[in-house]
């Protein structure tokens, strides 16, 4: 078995060092080496080829991005391959590999310092083992638009509607006043008299609205009244959402 030392650099210089000191279990850790930071894990492969090790860095690097735009930590694209990839023989002498170019470092907050990452890895660790949870983390990862939240939402009632026989639970949905939004969502994703061309749908396709009030509209075809909700409000509402589902599913903030 080699081990492969990934490089890896970030646009948040106390990022790496605050994961290195998180709980860290096989197959994969980060590391520090003299100064810089990799990923380290094992495989069977060829030592002399690295396509596979870096794509398994890739799919690791994906997951811990997405995971990190949720609070506490908040950011987006935090960490990225720089191209070095150095495998270990069996005596431990390095084999270097260049694949990609070296990206800029920036000094950027946070500081991670001050947020607890103890438990980090261990969320990663049971996010990578269910694929319905890095799909939907992806999604949210992957920028707010009413097509990736809307994703967001649809993966997260599949995975509820398959466990439970019903859809999302109600409370999941709730404002801070206790009313429920998942309509509003849903119809402000997919109306594009409500969101315009930014919506899911095409006027064709959305029914049409009447304004009854600065903040409610009346869906014409039903009577039904909705509160759209902005991209920013649906962001919100979906990043709680996809909280309490996490929670549920055994993943601890």
């Amino acid at each position: 078995m080699s081990q492969r030392l990934v490089e890896l650099t970030s646009n948040y210089p106390t990022l790496l060092s605050s994961l290195v000191k998180a709980k860290q279990t096989a197959p994969y850790t980060i590391i520090e080496r003299e100064g810089r930071y990799y990923l380290s894990f094992y495989d069977s492969e060829n030592p002399i080829e690295t396509e596979k090790a870096e794509q398994s860095a890739d799919v690791l690097l994906s997951n811990i991005n997405a995971i990190l735009t949720l609070p506490p930590f908040s950011v987006s694209h935090s960490l990225r391959r720089t191209g070095e990839v150095i495998t270990l023989d069996e005596n431990g002498h390095p084999i270097t590999k260049k694949t990609l170019s070296v990206s800029a470092r920036f000094n950027l907050s946070p500081d991670f310092t001050i947020i607890d990452f103890s438990n980090f890895m261990e969320m990663e660790f049971i996010a990578s083992k269910f694929s319905r949870i890095k799909q939907a983390l992806r999604y949210f990862a992957d920028g707010s638009n009413w097509f990736n939240l809307y994703d967001v939402y649809e993966t997260i009632e599949r995975d509820c509607e398959e466990l439970t026989g019903n859809g999302i639970p109600t409370h999941w949905t709730m404002d801070t006043r206790g009313i429920i939004r998942s309509k509003d969502f849903t119809e402000s994703a997919n109306n594009a008299f409500i969101s315009g061309y930014a919506a899911r749908h095409t006027f064709a396709g959305s029914y049409e609205i009447e304004q009854i009030s600065s903040n409610r509209v009346k869906l014409k075809n039903s009577g039904e009244e909705i509160v759209p909700m902005s991209l920013s409000d649906a962001r919100v509402f979906t990043e709680n959402l996809l909280i309490q589902w996490l929670k549920d599913r055994g993943i601890r903030f």
